[in-house]
């Protein structure tokens, strides 16, 4: 049984400055993850196996075939799918609140066609049926973002391979906690989950950016400076 406080199911008025009201937070939620994440990969290279990592490097033999392109390409493709993944969520700020709840998790708003005045058709929210629609909308959020992971963590195991596991792992266990919190506690209940699978998925993409950037030397400059400063 959900034990978060339910709003009424019917669709509040559309908002509409909903779009542009939520614009800021869209970008900042674009950069803010993946300047943490890149926070992590500085330290991962600096206070880990620093060596081991250059070996690793220099053995995929990055610079000379220019395949460090290919790392940048992950953390593009990385990118690429938190926009697809974030950018409906402009159009959810114009047609539900914050405060919506469980109406929130849904990823489509149906009519019934045909029927003039027909209410718009949601999930069920209440009761086992809730619970079993919110742990389905946990793995679908899971399958739209996997194709990204799964490709930096093979091309970031190559070279990080035990903070890869590390990271791995915790993605799961945090992937875990966002969907026992969407169906046992309901919107809402996922958000450590979904906090603690975020970071560990962009941190795996900033190690791949930073492969990138020192096999083709290129930002390399910003990043030693930033090393520099964890000495501080």
């Amino acid at each position: 049984m959900a034990k978060s406080k339910e709003v009424s199911a019917a669709m509040p008025e559309v908002d509409s400055l909903g779009f542009i009201k939520f614009l800021p937070l869209f970008l900042l939620g674009l950069i803010i993850p993946r300047a943490i994440g890149g926070a992590i990969a500085l330290a991962i290279y600096k206070f880990g196996k620093t060596a081991l990592y250059d070996k690793n490097m220099a053995g995929l033999g990055l610079a000379e075939s220019e395949n460090g392109y290919l790392y940048a390409a992950a953390a593009v493709f990385g990118f690429l799918v938190s926009w697809l993944n974030n950018y409906p969520v402009l159009y959810k700020n114009m047609v539900m609140r914050f405060s919506s709840g469980n109406l929130r998790a849904n990823m489509m708003i149906f009519k019934e066609d045909g029927k003039e005045g027909a209410p718009y058709v949601v999930l069920e929210t209440e009761g086992p049926v809730g619970s079993y629609n919110r742990a389905n909308r946990s793995l679908t959020h899971f399958t739209e973002n996997t194709p990204s992971l799964a490709l930096c963590i093979i091309l970031a195991g190559s070279v990080f391979p035990l903070p890869t596991l590390t990271l791995t792992a915790t993605f799961g266990f945090g992937r875990i906690l966002h969907q026992i919190g969407y169906a046992s506690v309901g919107y809402g209940g996922h958000g450590l989950g979904f906090a603690i699978a975020l970071v560990s998925t962009v941190t795996l993409e900033m190690l791949c950016l930073f492969v990138a950037a020192k096999s083709t030397g290129i930002g390399m400059g910003p990043i030693e400076m930033a090393m520099a400063k964890m000495e501080l």
